[in-house]
């Protein structure tokens, strides 16, 4: 048995994917800067991919979808880019953001200012408001909170950027967002969105961002000047044609949250002790792929490694930043007591997943939890 829980790390790259990189590794291998019809071809293929990100996304007219090597780039290009062509101001970030986001914040130049969270994982916007001011030059909040699920409030978010800090470039970190939980980049009022391959089920070093049409920013690297002269490089042909083959094959409509549900009353019923660390799971603000329950007394490695010794794979937080801390830096800013912080798991799902896994998967922690709940550190 091998069940694969932890979706938000990274999912399976689907078959279409594979075909297509494959036909175009073999096929249409051609540089795309290249003035013969073959590279012209190549070329028509990145188009399409480009305008299937944004139409997936809303994007405003005039707006771009330039291509990087995945989520961390797309961040960093924002965050640096935009640092080095206004060169002073504040930078505000929520407390949970991915590693990508929070530490570039912290070292880009700008001052850094952290956006709380409420107990539930989402930004305070009360707070938020009291921190907003004309020297706010950039505000970076994620879509989707990698380990939690909350969803974060961007429209009321961008709303109060506007009211206080009407200059301020507005980022979303759509990578656990993107096509699981609908995104509308026009009535949101974001200027850049980022997203990631290989959380789709595409290929892992393809990703894109997404530029309203008045963005400004200073390229990170330089070179051939491909993709606007901000991503200088010859593009990843073969990443764009998995990615493009992933957003297609993508079911919009599916059981995701429907299996989420079920994997929790099943969790709750087996173990009563386990609590949920982010939004209510049924509410409309947690997304429908990712649960973050704990089991205490059961430490989190534990548990996921006892787990792993039956086939089910689950993660402890960000796949990125497991080997930096045992806690998770999310639950912290959330006021997590500790006793669930040190004990919670993310199940994460895909439309791959089936209820009859989400069944073997809360009966292998019945029978886990059942042995281990009775070792309790002193």
């Amino acid at each position: 048995m091998s069940i694969y829980l932890d979706n938000s790390a990274t999912t399976r790259v689907c078959p279409q994917a594979v075909e297509a990189m494959a036909d175009c590794m073999r096929n249409e291998f051609y540089n795309p800067s290249a003035l013969y019809a073959p590279a012209l071809h190549a070329q028509q293929r990145m188009r399409a991919c480009r305008d299937a990100i944004l139409k997936a996304v809303h994007a405003p007219m005039g707006a771009k979808a330039l291509f990087v090597s995945g989520g961390t780039e797309a961040d960093n290009l924002v965050i640096f880019g935009r640092a080095a062509k206004v060169r002073s101001g504040k930078v505000l970030f929520s407390a949970g953001e991915h590693p990508a986001v929070k530490e570039a914040c912290q070292v880009c130049g700008l001052e850094p200012v952290e956006m709380p969270y409420d107990h539930r994982g989402i930004v305070d916007l009360e707070k938020l408001s009291g921190l907003l001011s004309s020297d706010v030059t950039l505000v970076c909040c994620m879509q989707v909170n990698n380990e939690t699920g909350a969803i974060q409030p961007l429209k009321e978010i961008s709303l109060l950027i506007k009211e206080k800090a009407s200059y301020a470039h507005f980022h979303v970190d759509g990578v656990q967002g993107f096509l699981r939980v609908p995104f509308d980049m026009t009535a949101c009022g974001a200027d850049t969105y980022a997203l990631s391959g290989h959380k789709i089920h595409g290929p892992k070093g393809i990703g894109a961002l997404v530029m309203g049409p008045r963005v400004q920013l200073n390229p990170r690297q330089v070179g051939g000047g491909q993709e606007g002269q901000l991503r200088s490089g010859t593009e990843n042909t073969p990443g764009i044609a998995g990615l493009l083959a992933a957003i297609e094959a993508f079911p919009r409509e599916n059981n995701i949250r429907e299996n989420k549900l079920l994997l929790w009353r099943l969790i709750q019923e087996a173990v009563p002790e386990a609590a949920v660390n982010g939004p209510a799971p049924a509410s409309d603000v947690s997304a429908p792929h990712i649960l973050n329950v704990s089991l205490p007394p059961v430490r989190s490695e534990t548990m996921l490694h006892a787990l792993e010794g039956e086939g089910v794979y689950v993660g402890m937080g960000s796949a990125c930043s497991s080997f930096k801390q045992r806690v998770s830096p999310v639950l912290k800013a959330m006021n997590t007591p500790q006793k669930y912080a040190e004990t919670a798991l993310r199940f994460s799902l895909s439309p791959e997943n089936t209820a009859e896994e989400m069944r073997e998967t809360v009966a292998v922690i019945q029978r886990q939890y059942a042995v281990l709940s009775k070792f309790q550190r002193r």
